[in-house]
Formats: structure tokens, sequence, C-alpha cells
């Protein structure tokens, strides 16, 4: 068997967006990626969990059938009607992308904590990579963090390998600590 002919070690790679304003630049990695490995795409967005606060909220003041309502087929539908915003996003962000889309398998929209999600997802649909940005948000005890919590969550507890994908634009970095 040739180096050709080798089997290909990422088949299917999960795509975890938070549908930020670093969309387009993360989607040039995916496809180039999907395309390099002729690999399959499935992107995932996490929605998070009610607030205790937006909970207490809907105890104190929805009916109780419109809250079995709401449990059941309503946030169904809310994951749907956000799944449809999620697809109309990705058409923006492919607006000025040139090349074939058949990578692109599903577009998932599930609630629950991000990492939580992204690793569930990962193992259920036998990712064989994950990509996701660093988000670095900015300043922590006086030094910037160039990794956001949810990406250094995946990175620690994945069982794949984590393509991360830095979109801090400002990295201040003090030569002096190295």
């Amino acid at each position: 068997m040739s180096a050709t002919d080798a089997i290909p070690m990422v088949k299917r790679i999960l795509y975890a967006t938070d549908l930020g304003i670093y969309g387009p630049y993360l989607l040039e990695h995916v496809s180039e990626l999907a395309e390099r490995y002729k690999a399959k795409v499935v992107v995932v967005h996490a929605i998070e969990p009610l607030s205790p606060f937006a909970d207490a909220v809907l105890e104190a003041y929805v009916p109780d059938n419109a809250k079995e309502s709401l449990k059941g087929d309503g946030i169904e539908h809310v994951l749907d009607t956000i799944r449809l915003k999620v697809m109309a996003a990705f058409e923006d962000d492919f607006i000025d992308y040139q090349g074939d889309r058949d990578w692109l398998e599903d577009v998932l929209v599930v609630a629950g904590r991000a990492p939580e999600v992204i690793l569930q997802q990962a193992r259920e649909q036998s990712a064989d990579m994950i990509v996701i940005g660093s988000h670095g948000s900015g300043r922590l005890n006086n030094n910037y963090t160039s990794i956001g919590s949810v990406a250094s969550k995946v990175l620690q507890l994945s069982e794949v390998p984590v393509y991360l994908v830095p979109t801090q634009t400002k990295r201040q970095i003090n030569q002096t600590h190295f």
C-alpha cells in the first residue's frame, strides 16, 4: 500500500461554533481540513441552559400546562429555529468561499453547557478531530489569556485531537516571563 492509498486518519470533523465574529476565519480552517482529509464535517452549536433567574421567572409567571409544553415541544421548536439561524449564518460566512461544500454533513444545535455538548457530540458523531476557536477572554490576574474556558476544557478532556484556532487579535506577550 502506498502513501496515497493510506486510509485517512481524519474522516469526520466536529466543528464547534459559537457564531461569533471569527466564524468566517474558523470556517476557512474547517473547509481546508475537510478538503485535505476528504472528511465530512458536523457543526455543533451549544445553547446554554436557562439561568436560575430565567428559570425562576418561568416558574413564577408561566402556567403549569404551558411549562410542560415548553419543556417538551417548545424547547425542540426553539432549537430548530436556532438551527435555521445557524445555517443562515453559515450561508453568510460562505459568501466569499469558492470551494465545494460537499464536506458539510450536518448542523446540530444542542442544549447544554458548551464543553460538555462538544465532547458528547464528538463521541456521538464518531469525530476524529474537533475544531474550535481559542477565544481568549483578555485579562486574567494581570495576564492576557490566549485560550477561553470552553476551548481549555475541550482541549483537556477530549479523546480525539483538537485543532485550536487562535482568534484573539490583541495578544500581549511579556518576553521576560519566558
